[in-house]
């Protein structure tokens, strides 16, 4: 009887330590899947900036040139909503901004959308949940995309990166959310 008893506090103390290790408290931040299917995770860990998911190597690898680090002030890493920016070298008005907020759902989306100029909004596929191309009354170009929770805004100088703009909004898009969701 009493190894009856031990054999059921092991099983039991094993069950609860199995089930604690699908606990989102590890460092990731999880993100519910469309759908309701498997839940997709930022792989990077709370509090995670820019610098930790993109490398002005990265970015470069994209857009051809030579690209340097630009921190932003606007960045709230601890808060779940990291911005960098990345510069290419020698190049006026070259900067790429890059803004995540981790938790901004569906209405987070919505509201970067509302800052776009009027007809200027075209839908992307291949980015995400959802992505739509931008312009901005600045005159900047921009592409706003969502994987589950998390929102992302990319923008640039259309006069400096002159590629078609949906197709270089989702390149540099995917290039961050691929490293959010290793």
């Amino acid at each position: 009887m009493h190894r009856l008893v031990v054999l059921g506090v092991l099983i039991l103390t094993v069950s609860l330590a199995l089930a604690g290790c699908g606990s989102s408290s590890d460092g990731g931040s999880t993100q519910a899947s469309p759908g309701g299917g498997e839940a997709a995770a930022i792989t990077l860990p709370d509090g995670w900036t820019m610098t930790d998911a993109l490398t002005a190597e990265d970015v470069g690898a994209i857009t051809g040139k030579t690209m340097e680090e630009f921190p932003e002030a606007s960045s709230a890493a601890q808060d779940g909503k990291p911005a960098g920016g990345y510069t290419a070298t020698g190049v006026d008005g070259s900067k790429i901004y890059f803004g995540v907020d981790v938790q901004g759902g569906e209405a987070g989306y919505e509201s970067m959308l509302s800052y776009a100029e009027p007809d200027s909004t075209a839908d992307v596929s291949g980015v995400g949940d959802q992505a739509t191309v931008v312009r901005f009354s600045d005159g900047r170009a921009g592409i706003i995309a969502r994987k589950g929770d998390a929102v992302i805004r990319v923008d640039w100088d259309p006069k400096v990166y002159t590629d078609e703009p949906s197709d270089f909004g989702a390149r540099l898009a995917n290039a961050l959310l691929q490293k959010m969701y290793q």
